[in-house]
């Protein structure tokens, strides 16, 4: 009697089945004592690489041109890093513990050790960056942005697509874009997009919602990659939609005439509104001011002028007191004499 076999060659019938619980627990095993291994190894690789780089005076005494000297490492800033659960090595491949000397191909520069770490684990994304004008010139002199020029390094961030918070994306277009690109970006905070930014509307675009995460597009009005672009938060654009600018200097010194000219006459017509408003409300609040303190003014002066009229009273009272008595000062007197010459 043949047992019938499955694709993968094991027998069915309970032998079989024993057979495959048998390897699955082996490899539920395997997978344990591998995630026990490696945690505690990630923990002491870091432990050890933070004995020197977590003291904030740690510097590199010989520092290649431009530079920054510090191999300061914040632990605290790293433990909320989105890579926290990394070890120090599976980003610095090619380092060992030794000192003073950590790198095995003292060769690649720090930039070449960094993209190629990025690469092995966000393979996609790299791919993406390939394609981009911030690899054309990294490739060009190694002078060009990579990856931890825009997303730092031992302080990375969790990006969460589709529910980024308003903070959040205006911090990443001020400190990654607007780094490099320090005139666009002041030039954007002008703009309408940004202006929701920083009122809180987290749906409003900003750098990388139009140009890219990775593939930095370098977007011109009227071209197709623009449209799509746009696209994705107005689908019903068109073609002359993406004639809109988006980078404006402060006052619209360099935007269309058109869109220069209707600035100055709401501006205008803001100031003329504000002006009115402000003289209006001046003389309306001193007319109304006068009138409240004639009513005030009177109902004092009719408080004040019952106090003096009892005062009055008062004195007046005193005084009348004061001649009744000396007038009966004087009768006694006279009638005291009257009887004495009796």
């Amino acid at each position: 009697m043949h047992r019938r076999r499955t694709g993968r060659g094991h027998p069915r019938g309970p032998v079989g089945l024993l057979s495959a619980r048998r390897g699955w627990g082996l490899l539920l095993c395997a997978a344990v004592l591998t995630l026990g291994l490696v945690a505690p190894a990630a923990a002491r690789d870091i432990e050890g690489c933070l004995i020197c780089h977590g003291d904030p005076n740690f510097v590199d005494t010989t520092p290649a041109q431009g530079q920054d000297p510090s191999l300061y490492v914040d632990p605290e800033m790293f433990a909320q890093s989105v890579h926290a659960g990394n070890a120090c090595s599976s980003c610095h491949q090619g380092f060992v513990l030794t000192i003073p000397q950590h790198q095995i191909d003292a060769s690649k520069s720090f930039r070449q050790v960094a993209i190629e770490a990025c690469e092995s684990c966000h393979p996609e994304a790299f791919m993406a960056y390939q394609t981009s004008t911030h690899a054309k010139v990294y490739y060009q002199g190694d002078v060009g942005p990579i990856c931890i020029s825009c997303h730092g390094s031992h302080a990375i961030r969790r990006v969460r697509l589709g529910d980024e918070s308003a903070d959040f994306k205006m911090s990443m277009a001020r400190d990654s874009c607007g780094r490099c690109h320090a005139e666009k970006f002041e030039q954007a905070r002008e703009e309408f997009h940004f202006k929701a930014l920083s009122l809180g509307y987290a749906r409003a675009a900003t750098c990388f919602d139009c140009h890219g995460f990775h593939d930095n597009l370098s977007l011109k009005s009227g071209e197709a990659e623009t449209l799509q672009a746009c696209q994705k938060c107005h689908p019903g654009a068109t073609t002359g939609f993406t004639y809109f600018q988006m980078h404006l200097d402060e006052g619209f010194v360099n935007a269309w005439w058109g869109v220069r000219v209707v600035y100055l006459f709401f501006s205008t017509l803001l100031i003329v509104v504000l002006v009115l408003g402000i003289a209006y409300t001046t003389v309306h609040f001193q007319k109304e001011t006068r009138i409240m303190l004639g009513v005030a003014g009177r109902g004092l002066g009719r408080l004040f002028g019952f106090i003096r009229a009892l005062e009055d009273e008062s004195v007046r009272g005193a005084v009348d007191d004061r001649i009744a008595a000396d007038e009966e000062s004087r009768s006694a007197g006279k009638r005291a004499d009257e009887e004495g010459g009796e």
